[in-house]
């Protein structure tokens, strides 16, 4: 529908989509700001206040991303020493891991490093007629700093239509220190059930490692490195009636993990785009950072989609 279309039957298309901001109040979430996006096709979870991560994510208000036992959490627990991330990892549909490590733990580092846990600022909410196309689009910026340290911004920007089985996410990573930087990236993208599921498939993987069985008990995490080719690669699972699909950049993201983790309560499937596969002090050791000089960029892309199979 074109805009006058729209409008000779809705009176505001908050009828059918658009963005609400609100603020959890209960438990460890309480006081984590959220704003909810919803196409009329797609809904999904933004969190400022934790990188401008995504929580929540709907397909015709059917459940694809991942939420941990740890639910939503906001950054003031963060437990930065080794494994201690874990404890506020809820999942969602991205957590950004990085900025100086991603992976193990290592000595200084925590495992995945900081930025998932960095609230957001200069906030941006768009959400309005260019046109004949309702446009919906948030943006913001993560600062990853230390005196004597790095200075590193995330500049992200998530778009999406009314009515759009799709969204992008977009991000600039900037080093406004006046020192060469190492940096690394992950974007860990988790999906569960009703998506993941028995006899579900992982797309355009291997065959030997694209099946998905029912919950295991006793099942210990699966973390697959996989060798994918072309300047833009499209990974996604899918089950008899839906799937969810990542198209992204192989220049900035050339490496790609899958994460299984097919056990009791611990239901997901995790698709990974990063930059390197070392992870913690294999990183430093094999030198296998992206090196970003003074205001240097680093751009990367991802687009989500949404389909009925079958």
């Amino acid at each position: 529908m074109n805009k006058k279309e729209l409008l000779k039957v809705v009176g505001s298309v908050e009828q059918i989509g658009g963005v609400r901001d609100f603020t959890f109040n209960d438990g460890k979430s309480k006081g984590v700001r959220a704003i909810e996006v919803n196409t009329g096709v797609i809904r999904f979870t933004i969190l400022p206040d934790r990188c401008l991560d995504i929580a929540q994510a709907y397909f015709k208000d059917e459940a694809v991303s991942w939420i941990s036992k740890t639910g939503i959490t906001d950054s003031r627990y963060y437990e930065k020493d080794g494994l201690g991330f874990l404890r506020g990892f809820y999942g969602g549909l991205v957590t950004t891991c990085g900025l100086k490590n991603i992976g193990s733990p290592t000595d200084n580092l925590g495992l995945h490093d900081r930025i998932a846990n960095i609230p957001a600022e200069k906030i941006s909410v768009f959400s309005d007629w260019i046109d004949d196309e309702y446009v919906i689009k948030v943006s913001g910026q993560v600062r990853q700093s230390v005196v004597f340290g790095e200075n590193l911004v995330l500049k992200r920007t998530i778009t999406t239509k009314l009515f759009s089985d799709s969204f992008t996410l977009e991000d600039v990573f900037v080093n406004e220190g006046f020192e060469d930087e190492n940096v690394a990236i992950a974007y860990h993208c988790n999906f569960g059930y009703p998506l993941v599921c028995d006899g579900a498939k992982i797309v355009n993987v291997p065959e030997d490692i694209a099946h998905i069985t029912g919950p295991i008990h006793g099942k210990t995490e699966e973390c697959i490195g996989v060798d994918l080719t072309g300047e833009v690669a499209t990974v996604g699972i899918k089950n008899d009636h839906m799937g969810a699909y990542i198209t992204y950049k192989r220049d900035t993201m050339p490496d790609f993990l899958i994460w299984k983790m097919l056990g009791e309560s611990e239901y997901v499937v995790g698709l990974e785009p990063r930059t390197t596969n070392f992870g913690g002090k294999n990183i430093e050791k094999n030198n296998k950072y992206v090196a970003l000089k003074p205001f240097e960029e680093y751009k990367s892309y991802l687009k989500f989609e949404f389909k009925k199979e079958n």
